[in-house]
């Protein structure tokens, strides 16, 4: 074999190397896409039962909230208000992971569902206009607001 057969076998080999290390590299990103996913999934539920459990810990608060009552009682209102910045700052979160596409479609849209009613609520425009409520970035106050308008 004559050395210029030796340097084409050789770029032969090379090539064929970096073909195999790039499938490989594509491998990898789509494996750590797919436990990316899972995980923002999984801590979707997490944060979900951690949610549950503060709102049931805060039931009488709560119960007013959801059946849309006029609080009058300022500490309660501020309460109310707390929880429900608690409950939108886990609907940002999954806003957030959803538009960067780590959380489904579906789990996205069941918080969606949820957002278009409690967006009608009366603690929503209190909770608007405190600082908690304009603590979130700009594309989810506009999410919600165009939600509470409709």
């Amino acid at each position: 074999m004559s050395l210029d057969q030796i340097a084409a076998l050789a770029e032969i080999i090379a090539a064929v190397a970096v073909i195999l290390s790039l499938l490989f590299v594509g491998l990898q990103i789509r494996d750590g896409n797919r436990q990316a996913k899972a995980d923002a999934l999984q801590n979707a539920l997490n944060s979900e039962i951690q949610l549950s459990v503060i709102l049931a810990e805060h039931a009488d608060t709560w119960d007013k909230v959801v059946k849309g009552e006029v609080i009058e009682d300022g500490a309660q209102l501020r309460k109310a208000i707390h929880l429900f910045n608690i409950l939108m700052s886990d609907t940002e979160n999954r806003f957030h992971q959803h538009k960067q596409g780590f959380l489904e479609q579906e789990s996205w849209e069941t918080r969606l569902r949820t957002l278009k009613e409690t967006n009608r609520l009366p603690v929503y425009q209190a909770w608007r206009n405190s600082l908690s409520g304009q603590n979130h970035s700009d594309a989810f106050l506009v999410l919600l607001d165009g939600l509470a308008n409709n």
